[in-house]
This record gives structure tokens, C-alpha cells and sequence, in this order.
């Protein structure tokens, strides 16, 4: 029987705004990969409804998991189609998702799917009403609006909104963007305030930064840095640099993909189709809904038909408890810097309850400002962290 194997201690897990983007680092603290997986049970028996040991010769790596099969049989059936038999999700928690990590040996069977989580409280919710923990499959609605009349319509609210940030030309000239912000985070003893900070360098670097009070010594800041380029990805902590796998790395670049500016800038790609689908209200103003798709999510635009702003941007994603639901984003406090009026405040709600760690105010944007190259370069070892 081969020897259960613990998976990786979380070492943080911060869940910073969509301004910051969620980030956590995951270090192996007393193995690496790849991890045995399923307490060595067959997976492809697992996912039959049985239980068999796997024997020791008779393996599979996949990603960071290893795997045993009881017969060569089962071994072949696995490596004929992996991905229906392996662990889902890319070993995130099923329950809270990425960046969130399983335990390999914590696991639950579901419509004949492989799924781990992070704690037993996790597989338990999960394991009650698993339906809550997927997005939903139906995009009817964003078809039936791809009709000409409402690509028309929609793309005429973009080159508005376009107009109404400060002109395509200033749009598109951005290279560089550095942002500071602030949000309030829950705690027993009352909320505290963490502060953010976000340096982008057009089109392929990006810099998330947290600073808050340790948890267990408020007057304590701890500070650290999540840093994506084309070459590589690391986080920065007090405890040393560790590398981010690509999971995490793809979902910061959705993070900054999503943000106003961004979206306007994308504009002239090849799939950008924006739809117009109806009215609606963002507060007490009444707006034009536009749909979009990016990187495989489809997002609702809230615009204004007078003003042309960008007021508010809805999707489906995991809300505070792991379930998937409406998220939205209403932007206000629109300010001019270097010619671009962008918002500096943002509040967050998922299924139209209000969502404090994802509602922050700017403090200040430069644009296309100097940036030093290091601030994305990965630190020496044994080099003193900030």
C-alpha cells in the first residue's frame, strides 16, 4: 500500500479585491510533488462506485498528483482518458475553487467526477448540495442577443463608454498603470483596514500588492506581492519568494482583464462582440446592458445612455461561502487623470447582498508613469523582503 502523502500547507490565503486580484502560494512542507493521491485507492474504481487499493508498480503522474491502480487494466483505461478519472479542478478545493487548495486524500465522488477540498468542513457542505459549487451551463441569454440589430446597438455603447473614458487615442496609450487603494476586511474583533496596490506594464506584467495587520498583533503590518510576467510568476512574503503555478497566474490576468480599462481596451479583438439585450438600473440610474464574452466568461456591462460611463459589470463566479452566484460591481466617483475619467470607487455585491472585501476606494491612478523594472523582478535568496 502506498504511503498517504500530505499536501501542501497553505501558506497564505488573501482574498484581495477585483481591484487586487486573489492570490494565494501554496509550499510543501515536508514533500513535493507529485503527491500521492486518493489515499492510493484506484481512481478509476472510485469513480465506478468501488474501492480497490492500487499496488505500487502500477502508476500515473498526472500533474502535481500520483496515482495507483489496482490492475494494468484500469492503468490503461486511465491513460486513455485521464481527464475524466483525475482529480477535477486542477486540485483546487471544490468547494471555494482556485486559489483555495485540496487535500489529495480528501475527496468526494460526484456525477463521476474526482473532487478534493481544502478541510472536512469544505467536502461536507459540498457533499450536501454539490449543485451549488458549479456554474451554471446556460448562456441562452447571450445568444438570443447576438442578433445584428443588437450588435449594433451594443458595439455603438462601447465606442460611447470609449468616448466618455477620454477618447480612444488616450485609451490606447496607456502603457503603464499604478494604482492605490484601500478596502475594509472582516475580522472577530472588528474590520481592518488593508491597502492595496496594483502596477500594470502593458500588455504582459502585472504586480498585486497587500499590506495588513497581522492577525494576531494588529500594530503588526504584514506585506506581500503576488508578480506575473511572460517568463515567470512568484509570490513575494515575509517568509521568502515562492512560485505560483498557472492556475493562479491565469486567474490574475483575468482579474486585471475584467477591469474597465481593460475591457474598453479590448475592444478590437477578434471575439470582442458586444450585444445590447435590454435596460436596467444601476442605483437610482437607468442604463443600457451590454453583453460581453471574455476568456470564456460572459459579463453584463451596465452603460450609461447619457454619459456613456461604465456603471456596473455583472458575472457568475464563487461568492464568500464557495457557491456560485451573481457578482456585481457598481462603479462611482469618477475622476480625470492625464485625460482618462476613470472610477475610484467601487462596491461589490454577490446575489444582492453587499460583499465588503470586494468593495474598495482609490486613493490615487498614475498613468504611464516611470516604473522601476525591478519591482518585477524575482528577489535574491536570503535577500531581506519589505
Amino acid at each position: 500500500m502506498p504511503g498517504k502523502t500530505s499536501v501542501s500547507k497553505l501558506l497564505f490565503v488573501c482574498a484581495l479585491l477585483l481591484l487586487s486580484g486573489v492570490f494565494v502560494a501554496r509550499a510543501s512542507a515536508q514533500s513535493k510533488p507529485p503527491f500521492d493521491a486518493l489515499e492510493g485507492l484506484d481512481p478509476v474504481m472510485l469513480v465506478q462506485g468501488r474501492e480497490a487499493q492500487g499496488e505500487m508498480n502500477l502508476t500515473v503522474t498526472r500533474g502535481q498528483f500520483r496515482y495507483y491502480f489496482a490492475n494494468a487494466a484500469n492503468k490503461a483505461t486511465f491513460e486513455q482518458d485521464p481527464t475524466r478519472y483525475e482529480i477535477q479542478a486542477n486540485g483546487a478545493c471544490s468547494r471555494m475553487g482556485a486559489p483555495v487548495y485540496g487535500t489529495p486524500d480528501l475527496y468526494s465522488v460526484y456525477q463521476g467526477r474526482i473532487y478534493i477540498f481544502g478541510s472536512g468542513e469544505c467536502k461536507k457542505r459540498f457533499d450536501a448540495a454539490p449543485e451549488k459549487y458549479f456554474p451554471s451551463k446556460s448562456d441562452a441569454n447571450t445568444k438570443a442577443a447576438l442578433t445584428p440589430e443588437a450588435l449594433q446597438k451594443g458595439q455603438a455603447l462601447i465606442e460611447k463608454a470609449v468616448t466618455a473614458m477620454g477618447g480612444a487615442a488616450r485609451l490606447d496609450g496607456v502603457t503603464s498603470y499604478e494604482e492605490k487603494s484601500a478596502g475594509l476586511q472582516a475580522r472577530r474583533q472588528g474590520d481592518v483596514e488593508i491597502k492595496y496596490g496594483l502596477t500594470l506594464i502593458f500588455p504582459d506584467r502585472i504586480r498585486f500588492e497587500r499590506a495588513m495587520p497581522d492577525f494576531n498583533d494588529s500594530s503588526v503590518m504584514r506585506r506581500m506581492a503576488l508578480v506575473v510576467t511572460p517568463n515567470e510568476s512568484f509570490i513575494v512574503a515575509p517568509n521568502g519568494v515562492q512560485p505560483v503555478n498557472e492556475v493562479i497566474r491565469l486567474d490574475q490576468e483575468r482579474e486585471v482583464r475584467r477591469r474597465p480599462l481593460s475591457i474598453l481596451r479590448a475592444r478590437k479583438s477578434a471575439d470582442f462582440k458586444p450585444a445590447a439585450i435590454g435596460g436596467g438600473k444601476v442605483g437610482e440610474a437607468t442604463v443600457e446592458q451590454v453583453a460581453i464574452a471574455l476568456d470564456g466568461i460572459n459579463y453584463m456591462l451596465g452603460i450609461d445612455p447619457a454619459t456613456g460611463r461604465l456603471l456596473s459589470l455583472a458575472y457568475e463566479r464563487r461568492g464568500p461561502e464557495g457557491n456560485f452566484g451573481q457578482f456585481v460591481q457598481e462603479f462611482s466617483d469618477f475622476r480625470t487623470v492625464d485625460g482618462l475619467t476613470l472610477p475610484f470607487k467601487t462596491a461589490g455585491a454577490f446575489n444582492g447582498q453587499p460583499w465588503k472585501e470586494q468593495s474598495s476606494t482609490v486613493e490615487a491612478i498614475t498613468l504611464n508613469g516611470k516604473i522601476d523594472p525591478a519591482l518585477f523582478e524575482k528577489p535574491q535568496p536570503n535577500k531581506p523582503q519589505q
